[in-house]
């Protein structure tokens, strides 16, 4: 990887003003983005805003020192991850022994100190895509084990659904009484579960067929309404679902790749309501004809603070805890919808919710 190839943010936590600034310049000039903090404290504050891509601790310093600096990093669950290269004057055994994926003794000059940043960067980038390239495979397995249940449930399902029929036929034979009146109704009731279950097995063919991976004119509302299908267990429990989905509004596209965009703008938002009180949160799901196509999504979930939202569409980017999410699939949704000649955007208010808008070139239809 070339040494300026791409830009990435530093956190420098260093209390010697001079020598802050001269590793700020050498920083600066290798082509990294830098903020500076001058104690353990102040590095914590700078951390959750800045969210770097690697942090640069000095260990001897006042207030918070780095080995606090370090224990308390490790308790912030969206920020324990993040790689730290220690430069220190302290030459004993603890300094050492600092928990940091380079350790360097001052003085340290330039290349030594480029050198051991872009490698930690570069042996982080590595793993990434290690697990990046394992996610895929488990996405890929799970998407054909998902097909191959799907159909195996269609036969029985249609054996259900045509008895169901057959006994609602023979049910009319039968003089009217209350208890002819209730198995009726809780036919119709079986009915209805048993055409959900179609709808969902419907909507995972959708996502797993992957002969159906060409571009063409599609209603966006046939992969929002397969999504809203995958989603709506994880919704219910959160919050009511409203649509405005009247009018056709074709783009050129597939079906397919637009449903998991939406699934993963849907997923988003009800992963930022809290669960058990439904009546009081909505999703609204809002498509906009035009000679661009708008879809958007808003939610009245936590919002997203004013310094995350430039990067809530990098890679691995997540705000959850850790083990809960992947920061994958808002940059697939940003690659999917940029490859059909879109955009994603979003807005957010902290306590007020957010709202995801994607645009698309209209298309004249099938």
């Amino acid at each position: 990887m070339s040494r300026h190839a791409q830009q990435r943010r530093v956190l420098l936590i260093e209390d010697d003003v001079d020598l802050c600034e001269a590793i700020s310049d050498v920083l600066d000039d290798h082509g990294h983005a830098v903020v500076s903090a001058s104690d353990g404290a102040d590095g914590l504050r700078r951390l959750r805003e800045f969210r770097p891509d690697i942090i640069v601790l000095d260990l001897m310093m006042p207030n918070l020192d780095g080995w606090q600096f370090r224990v308390e990093q490790r308790r912030d669950p969206a920020n324990a991850a993040t790689p730290v290269v220690v430069i220190s004057a302290n030459h004993d055994a603890s300094a050492a022994a600092v928990d940091a994926d380079v350790y360097l003794r001052k003085p340290v000059d330039a290349e030594t100190l480029l050198h051991a940043v872009d490698g930690v960067l570069e042996a982080r980038a590595r793993r990434r895509e290690v697990e990046d390239l394992a996610q895929s495979e488990r996405l890929a397995a799970m998407g054909t084990l998902a097909a191959g249940l799907a159909h195996e449930i269609n036969n029985p399902l249609t054996y259900v659904l045509l008895q169901i029929a057959r006994a609602s036929r023979l049910l009319t034979t039968l003089a009217p009484q209350p208890a002819v009146d209730d198995i009726d109704a809780a036919l119709q009731s079986a009915r209805e579960g048993a055409e959900r279950i179609r709808g969902i097995t419907s909507a995972i063919r959708v996502f797993t067929d992957r002969d159906a991976l060409a571009v063409g004119p599609v209603d966006v509302r046939a992969p929002i309404r397969a999504a809203l299908d995958i989603a709506m267990y994880a919704i219910r429990d959160r919050a009511v679902v409203t649509t405005s989905l009247a009018e056709p509004a074709f783009v050129t596209a597939n079906e397919g790749q637009l449903a998991q965009v939406f699934l993963n703008l849907l997923t988003n938002a009800a992963q930022a309501i809290p669960e058990g009180d439904p009546d009081h949160h909505e999703i609204r799901v809002v498509v906009i004809p035009g000679d661009r196509v708008a879809i958007e999504i808003s939610d009245t979930g936590e919002g997203i603070a004013p310094g995350l939202l430039g990067r809530v569409f990098e890679p691995f980017f997540t705000t959850k805890p850790v083990g809960q999410g992947t920061g994958l699939g808002l940059s697939i949704s940003h690659g999917i919808v940029s490859a059909f000649a879109g955009t994603i955007a979003v807005t957010s208010a902290v306590g007020h919710g957010s709202t995801f808008r994607v645009e698309l070139p209209a298309s004249q239809g099938r």
